[in-house]
């Protein structure tokens, strides 16, 4: 393990000053980088756990100038950072009272009793600062096996907080790692209504790290899965994905979020806009989305062109362009793999069109500054636009 990112000069510095010398472990990393760590994966991510109380582990960090966020701290949780990591440094705790959202907690200084509170037996795995691994769920045994096991009863872990139900789908996805035990089925089925209860900034957090996952192309041979992502997300297209892992497989494409909930989502119906308002998209991503849709509309009664290509370019950025393109692939099946890298090399090299008329041209050719000048550059505009960017200025 000391020769994993966990122990980075970072990482390594910050469980040190989190530890005292001479004294018994008081902090220990947990969780996903431990488990990322096992794997030879990276993760930017750090998850501690410590005997600390949070106001003392604030008081270290501060005294030691590391910048602190203590949204959380009433869990127990503080947020540093360092250059490279992000850090989440939880005191060991109890949760007591949940109601399937939040739970007021009990700090404690057992390590076994923190480690019962936690969702799966793959996510309770610690390792001290010396490499050393505490395993006391047999994570590890489940880690090797592609395993999701809840801890304790499956029906209590979920009932704590509902949004487990996704994590659990999560895992299970990213392990390859089907359900077969149909009494975990039965209890998903009768808690997944009650994930309305969950903040849609959670939710769709969760569907995020979802569609980053390598293995999402898995989820086509899990039509359980397909079920519920459809149930909570309203996302239906996933043979859409078979055509992703052809972009993935023979031309190396990386797709983000964005780009994959836009081929998952968008059709000629507007669910993307209810979409944006049910989970708070940022402008940003909105804006994505309806270039997707405008752009995919104005393919309804018409094919994909170069004519199409180049008004794109000219309208809006070559990344964006590129990003439709792999959009349509995936949608339009004439489209083959083929002409998709000839209309690649065509963004790739072309200029973006650039209008050949000016004010002063038009002035030489006797037109008078004014409305009228205007009216005719826009004219002349809109006709080159429409003429697929050409224009005989010999006619003017």
């Amino acid at each position: 393990m000391k020769k994993t990112f966990l122990f980075s000069k970072e990482n390594k510095k910050l469980i040190s000053i989190l530890n005292p010398i001479n004294l018994k472990t008081h902090t220990q990393f947990v969780g996903g980088c431990v488990r990322k760590a096992i794997e030879g994966k990276l993760t930017k991510d750090i998850d501690m756990a410590t005997v600390y109380k949070p106001e003392e582990v604030k008081k270290i960090l501060l005294k030691n100038n590391y910048k602190v966020l203590d949204l959380a701290i009433k869990y127990g949780s503080i947020t540093t950072f360092s250059k490279n990591y992000k850090y989440e440094i939880t005191s060991l705790r109890k949760d007591i009272k949940p109601d399937g959202r939040y739970t007021k907690i009990q700090l404690t200084n057992n390590w076994l009793e923190d480690s019962l509170r936690r969702d799966f037996t793959i996510n309770a795995i610690y390792c001290d600062k010396f490499g050393k691994i505490f395993d006391p769920v047999n994570g590890i045994k489940d880690l090797k096996n592609k395993k999701i096991n809840f801890i304790g009863s499956p029906d209590l872990r979920i009932q704590e907080d509902y949004l487990r139900i996704l994590r659990f789908l999560r895992f299970s996805l990213e392990y390859n790692s089907n359900i077969k035990d149909h009494n975990i089925k039965r209890i998903i089925n009768k808690n997944i209504k009650f994930l309305k209860f969950i903040s849609q900034e959670r939710l769709f957090i969760e569907l995020k790290k979802i569609l980053e996952l390598k293995s999402l192309f898995t989820i086509n041979n899990k039509n359980y899965f397909k079920k519920i992502i459809n149930q909570v997300y309203k996302i239906k297209f996933f043979e859409r994905l078979n055509r992703v892992r052809i972009l993935n497989k023979k031309l190396g494409l990386d797709f983000n979020y964005l780009q994959l909930l836009s081929i998952l989502l968008i059709g000629y119906d507007k669910k993307h806009i209810y979409f944006s308002k049910e989970f708070r998209l940022s402008n940003k991503d909105k804006d994505y989305l309806n270039f997707i849709y405008e752009q995919f509309g104005l393919l309804k009664n018409k094919p994909y062109s170069y004519q199409v290509i180049r008004r794109q370019i000219y309208f809006y950025k070559k990344d964006l362009t590129l990003d439709f393109l792999n959009f349509i692939f995936c949608i339009k099946k004439e489209i083959n793999l083929k002409t998709l890298i000839r209309y690649r090399l065509f963004i790739k090299k072309v200029k973006v069109p650039k209008f050949p008329v000016s004010g002063d041209f038009l002035i030489k050719k006797g037109f008078k500054q004014g409305k009228e000048l205007g009216k005719k550059l826009e004219f002349l505009k809109n006709s080159w636009i429409k003429n697929n960017f050409k224009l005989n200025l010999s006619n003017i």
